[in-house]
């Protein structure tokens, strides 16, 4: 009963986000992004900001359109199939699909129970969770 009354006081309450942490996003020796992290004082959910070079997303609407919730987690989705790596930060849940158009046809891109890439087999893509690496760097090389 205590967790649906969260979950309640989560829907109606109105958030007040602090700035909580931020992951460095590394590729080859380089920072190539920025991703800060925000999380509500009461209800704990978090929201993204992801700043990285030739990135203009200035967001039209104030706030956080997606939030993360107990059963999903932010994520960093990496293409290695191209020249340049290509990357995009996303809240999953286990089991999800990722649509993603690219050069390489493999299989379905879909999220394992530890949010990692379920086909290990799959050389060009990568999926990582931003948990681990709060106030620390993430390497996107695959």
């Amino acid at each position: 009963m205590a967790a649906k009354q969260e979950e309640t006081n989560a829907k109606t309450h109105e958030h007040d986000f602090r700035y909580y942490a931020c992951v460095n996003l590394w590729d080859n020796g380089e920072v190539t992004g920025v991703i800060d992290v925000w999380r509500c004082t009461a209800c704990h959910v978090k929201g993204i900001e992801l700043r990285a070079q030739g990135l203009s997303n200035l967001a039209t609407e104030t706030g956080f359109p997606v939030l993360d919730a107990p059963d999903s987690n932010w994520v960093v989705f990496v293409c290695g199939a191209q020249e340049q790596l290509r990357y995009e930060v996303l809240c999953v849940h286990v089991g999800d699909i990722i649509e993603h158009e690219c050069v390489e046809k493999t299989s379905p891109i879909k999220v394992s129970s530890s949010y990692k890439l379920e086909d290990t087999k799959d050389k060009f893509h990568k999926i990582q969770s931003i948990e681990p690496y709060l106030n620390e760097t993430m390497d996107l090389s695959l």
